[in-house]
């Protein structure tokens, strides 16, 4: 899988979990590949302030981690998700 594909699909994911994803100009940041954590992970937050005005706070949305071979997107459950898996580089394909 590419990584705009793996993009498109966290986007769809995450706009499942908010109201707001473009009054309040949500973007995701590529955290990790399938190379160095198994999987694609992608940040996301807002870029233009709430409904009161109020900044954007970067954070607090957990991770989103897109699975290379079936394209399924889930939040990250554990911090230990995030951490280089051991052993060579995989190529994260078939």
């Amino acid at each position: 899988m590419e990584e705009s594909e793996a993009r498109r699909l966290a986007e769809r994911f995450c706009r499942g979990l908010t109201d707001a994803w473009d009054e309040r100009g949500f973007e995701l940041d590529l955290l990790g590949t399938p190379a160095v954590l198994g999987a694609f992970v992608f940040a996301w937050y807002p870029t233009a302030p709430d409904g009161a005005g109020r900044p954007a706070r970067p954070g607090g949305n957990l991770p989103v981690l897109v699975d290379p071979r079936t394209g399924t997107c889930r939040q990250v459950r554990d911090r230990k998700e995030l951490r280089p898996r051991p052993g060579p580089a995989r190529s994260g394909g078939p």
